[in-house]
C-alpha cells in the first residue's frame, strides 16, 4: 500500500507522545493499524503490550478487522468502556456487582424514588428520560451527589430535588450491588487512584497506547488514559467532527493535547482520499467558521480526487415536494449507473425520515434504516397503529396486547393474564375477553370502558382522514403527554417524540380509510424485512459519522432542523453538518423547504457560509390542476 509523506511519518513514529490531526477522509484508521503492524513486525513490539482504545463497538470491530487482514492478533483493542469493566473485574472480580441495564427497572426506582421524596409528580408522568440524563451527565463529568452538579434549563425539579433524586439513586444501588455503564470508568479511575498496584500492573502491561476518534473523549476517559501512561500515547482525532458533547464528549482534550503531555510531536493528516476536489472546498469553506480551525493544529484538507460535480443546493416549497424530488433524483442516478447501495439520505433528525421512508415506498425505491427503527418501530407510533389495527380486527390479539395499559389505565399483568386465560377457555379473542373479565372485576371496569369507546370511535368514523383520526388519539388519551412523560419545553417546542407524532399526522393526510392505511403499514413492513442488500440508506447524520457514499442527500437545511433548536451550541451543530457533507465522495445534493410539518422556516444560516462553493438552484415549484 502506496502512503503519503505524512502518513508515513505517522506510521514510522513509534516512540513519544504523538498528536495525529486527521482530517475527515484522509485514511486514519488504516494508518493506525499499519503503524501497529510496523511495531510488532519490524520493532518487535509485543502485540499484547499495544493498547488500542475506540468509543464504539462498531469501530472497535472495524480495527479488529483491519488487523486481521494485516495478519496481526494478539493486540488488545477495547472500547473506553469495555477496558474499565476488565479493570474492575480484575479488582473486584465479575461477581461482586451486577451489571443494571434493564430500562423497566430503572424506571421504577427513580419512580418510587420520586414518590417517595413526596414529589407531587404522577407515577405515570415521572420525567423518567430527564433523570437518567441528568444523572448521566454528572457521571461523564465525575460528579458525585455531593459535588457542585451541573445544572441545565430543563431539569424537570428543583435543583435540591434532583441532587436528593441522584443521591437515593446511587443508595439504592450500593445496597443492591448495582453498576450502570455510566459507572464504569469513574469506578476504573478511583480504582487507579486508590490502588497502587493495579494501576503499576496496567501500565507495566501496556506500554503503548493508541486512541482513536480522541475528539469525541470526556473527562472520565482523558484522566483515565493520563493515569494509564504518558510516554507512549499516540491519538488521532479531528476537531471538526466533534460532535458527541452531548453525551460529554469534550474537543479541548484534542486541541490541548500538546500542552497536557510532554514532549508531544504533532502530526498532520490533510489529505482527503473520499471526496471529489468540489465537496472538499465546499468543506473546507464551513471549516472556516468553526472556532475549533482556529487552533493552531489546523491545516486546510486538501482533496487527492479532481472534480466530479459541484454540490447542489435546491429550494422546495414543503418537506413532501422535497421527498418527491429525492425520489426522482434517485431515479436518475439508478439510471446512470448508480447503485441503490451507493445513495445515502442524511437527516439531522428521525422524524424527517418518516416522509421519506413512505415516499421511497410509493416509488417503488428499495431503502432501509441505517442502525435505527423504522417510524413504524417508535414506540408513539406504534401505539397508534396498534388502534387502527384492533379497531380494523379486534381479533388481533397481539395490537391488544401491546395498547390495553397504554396510557395507563391501571390495568396490570394480572388484568391481562385473567384475559389471556378467559380467552383460552372460551377460545375468543383478547378483546371479547376483556368483556368478561369487566364483569367479574368492578376495578377494572374504567379502564375497559376507555378502550372500549375509543375503538368504537374508530370503528364508526373508520371511512375518515386518517390525519384526522390520529389527531382524536392524541387529543382522547393525551398521547403526547404519554409518551413524553408530560415533558415539553417552556417555549411550546417540540421534543422529539412529539416531532415525531406530527410528523406521522402529516404522513397520514393521504389516507382516507383505516383499512387502506393498515394494508399500507403491512406492505410497508414486509418490504422492510425484504433481504435484497441493494438499498438506499437513509440515516440521520449523527449515525453517518464514519461512513461514505459515492451520493449524499442533505435534506431538511433550514433554521431549527440544522442547526436544530434544542441545541444551543450552534459550533456543534456546525460540526455536525461538516461531518454530514464529508460523507460524499462523488455528489452533493443539499436541500431546504418554506414550510416543515406546516410551520415556516428559514434557510440555515449555515448556507451562508457555504454559498460561493455550491451551485443553487431554483426547482420549479409542482402545479396542482384543481379543475
Amino acid at each position: 500500500m502506496n502512503f503519503n509523506k505524512q502518513q508515513e511519518e505517522t506510521i514510522n513514529t513509534i516512540e513519544g507522545n504523538v498528536a495525529v490531526i486527521a482530517s475527515a477522509g484522509s485514511g486514519k484508521t488504516t494508518v493506525l493499524t499499519n503503524r501497529i503492524k510496523k511495531m510488532v513486525e519490524e520493532h518487535n513490539i509485543l502485540p499484547s503490550s499495544i493498547l488500542a482504545i475506540t468509543f464504539s463497538k462498531k469501530a472497535k470491530e472495524n480495527i479488529i478487522e483491519k488487523l486481521m487482514g494485516l495478519n496481526i492478533s494478539n493486540v488488545s483493542v477495547e472500547t473506553f468502556h469495555s477496558f474499565a469493566l476488565k479493570i474492575i473485574s480484575s479488582v473486584y472480580g465479575i461477581k461482586k456487582f451486577k451489571i443494571w441495564t434493564a430500562p423497566w427497572e430503572k424506571e421504577k426506582t427513580i419512580k418510587w424514588i420520586c414518590s417517595d421524596s413526596l414529589l407531587l409528580c404522577d407515577s405515570d408522568n415521572v420525567p423518567y428520560n430527564e433523570i437518567t440524563s441528568f444523572i448521566a451527565l454528572q457521571k461523564n463529568n465525575m460528579k458525585t451527589p455531593n459535588d457542585d452538579l451541573i445544572y441545565t434549563p430543563d431539569i424537570p425539579f428543583k435543583e435540591e430535588d434532583m441532587r436528593q433524586i441522584y443521591k437515593t439513586y446511587e443508595e439504592y444501588k450500593e445496597i443492591n450491588s448495582l453498576i450502570e455503564f455510566d459507572d464504569f470508568l469513574n469506578m476504573a479511575n478511583k480504582i487507579f487512584d486508590t490502588d497502587y498496584y493495579t494501576l503499576e500492573k496496567y501500565r507495566n502491561i501496556f506500554q503503548y497506547i493508541l486512541v482513536d476518534e480522541f475528539q469525541d473523549i470526556s473527562i472520565s476517559q482523558a484522566l483515565l488514559l493520563r493515569k494509564l501512561n504518558t510516554k507512549n500515547t499516540m491519538i488521532v482525532g479531528d476537531p471538526l467532527q466533534a460532535i458527541y458533547s452531548f453525551r460529554g464528549g469534550d474537543s479541548r482534550f484534542i486541541l490541548n493535547f500538546d500542552t497536557d503531555y510532554k514532549d508531544v510531536k504533532v502530526i498532520n493528516l490533510n489529505t482527503n482520499y473520499r471526496c471529489s476536489k468540489d465537496i472538499v472546498s465546499t468543506a473546507n469553506k464551513l471549516a472556516l467558521s468553526i472556532p475549533d480551525s482556529q487552533h493552531k493544529n489546523y491545516v486546510e484538507s486538501i482533496s487527492y480526487k479532481g472534480n466530479f460535480q459541484i454540490p447542489e443546493l435546491r429550494h422546495f416549497s414543503d418537506d413532501y415536494e422535497e421527498c418527491l424530488w429525492v425520489a426522482s433524483k434517485i431515479g436518475e442516478l439508478k439510471f446512470k449507473g448508480y447503485d441503490y447501495n451507493d445513495i445515502a439520505i442524511l437527516a439531522r433528525t428521525n422524524a424527517q425520515l418518516q416522509k421519506l421512508e413512505s415516499t421511497l415506498h410509493d416509488e417503488d425505491i428499495a431503502f432501509e434504516i441505517v442502525d435505527g427503527k423504522t417510524f413504524t418501530e417508535l414506540a408513539e407510533i406504534k401505539l397508534i397503529i396498534s388502534y387502527f389495527k384492533l379497531a380494523l380486527n379486534t381479533n388481533d390479539n397481539e395490537s391488544f396486547s401491546y395498547l390495553y395499559n397504554k396510557p395507563n389505565r391501571w390495568l396490570d399483568k394480572k388484568f391481562l393474564k385473567e384475559v389471556t386465560d378467559n380467552s383460552f377457555k372460551k377460545n375468543t379473542s383478547l378483546y371479547n375477553s376483556m368483556f368478561t373479565i369487566g364483569r367479574r372485576n368492578w376495578r377494572f371496569k374504567k379502564g375497559i370502558d376507555e378502550i372500549i369507546e375509543v375503538i368504537n370511535y374508530l370503528q364508526n368514523n373508520q371511512n375518515s382522514n386518517i390525519s384526522d383520526l390520529v389527531r382524536f388519539l392524541r387529543n382522547r388519551l393525551s398521547i403526547d403527554k404519554f409518551v413524553t412523560k408530560g415533558k415539553q419545553s417552556d417555549d411550546g417546542s417540540y421534543i422529539e417524540q412529539i416531532d415525531n407524532l406530527n410528523s406521522f399526522e402529516n404522513i397520514c393526510s393521504k389516507y382516507s380509510s383505516i383499512k387502506e392505511f393498515v394494508s399500507y403499514i403491512d406492505e410497508l413492513n414486509t418490504e422492510m424485512e425484504n433481504k435484497d442488500n441493494d438499498k438506499v440508506k437513509l440515516l440521520t447524520i449523527h449515525k453517518s459519522k464514519g461512513m461514505e457514499y459515492p451520493v449524499v442527500f442533505i435534506i431538511g437545511c433550514n433554521e431549527e432542523i440544522l442547526p436544530h433548536y434544542k441545541n444551543e451550541n450552534v459550533d456543534d451543530e456546525r460540526r455536525l453538518f461538516y461531518v454530514a457533507i464529508t460523507r460524499a465522495e462523488k455528489e452533493l445534493y443539499l436541500s431546504y423547504v418554506d414550510l416543515y410539518n406546516g410551520q415556516t422556516k428559514l434557510i440555515s444560516s449555515f448556507i451562508k457560509d457555504i454559498e460561493d462553493t455550491i451551485k443553487i438552484i431554483k426547482t420549479k415549484k409542482q402545479v396542482v390542476n384543481n379543475k
